[in-house]
């Protein structure tokens, strides 16, 4: 792997693995007690680490090398996120004090929409990161 395959690596891609392994991680963390701060929070808590996710993969995807993954890559990030949520639930049937619920990975899939459609309404860093490469 050259320098610069290394470094994009770093810059595009490890974040978004990074990420993937702090959620793994922290679902796998026997009955966390969050104080509530509103009703339903931890489906904003889930709704906002799921929004990072796909903010991460949709880099990921956009700055590698595969023009039909560049070209998908906000498409691609959503339904990654949205498995990713579905896959992280199914973890937690495992995890001691931990339950599955239904409505926690429609939070993980709302917060991966609300990136997109806030990406397609704003194109927050298309230029600059393209230009990046």
């Amino acid at each position: 792997m050259n320098q610069s395959k290394l470094v994009s690596f770093f810059q595009f891609q490890l974040p978004a693995i990074a990420w993937a392994l702090f959620i793994f991680t922290v679902s796998s963390i026997p009955a966390i007690k969050l104080p509530s701060l509103v009703h339903y929070s931890d489906k904003v808590i889930h709704a906002g680490v799921f929004f990072v996710l796909c903010w991460f993969l949709h880099i990921a995807f956009h700055f590698q090398g595969n023009k039909f993954l560049q070209s998908r890559s906000l498409w691609i990030a959503l339904i990654l996120t949205s498995v990713f949520g579905i896959s992280d639930e199914y973890h937690q049937l495992f995890t001691p004090g931990r339950s599955t619920e239904f409505f926690d990975w429609v939070a993980d899939t709302v917060g991966a929409a609300v990136y997109v459609l806030l990406y397609l309404r704003f194109k927050f860093y298309s230029i600059s990161l393209a230009n990046s490469k």
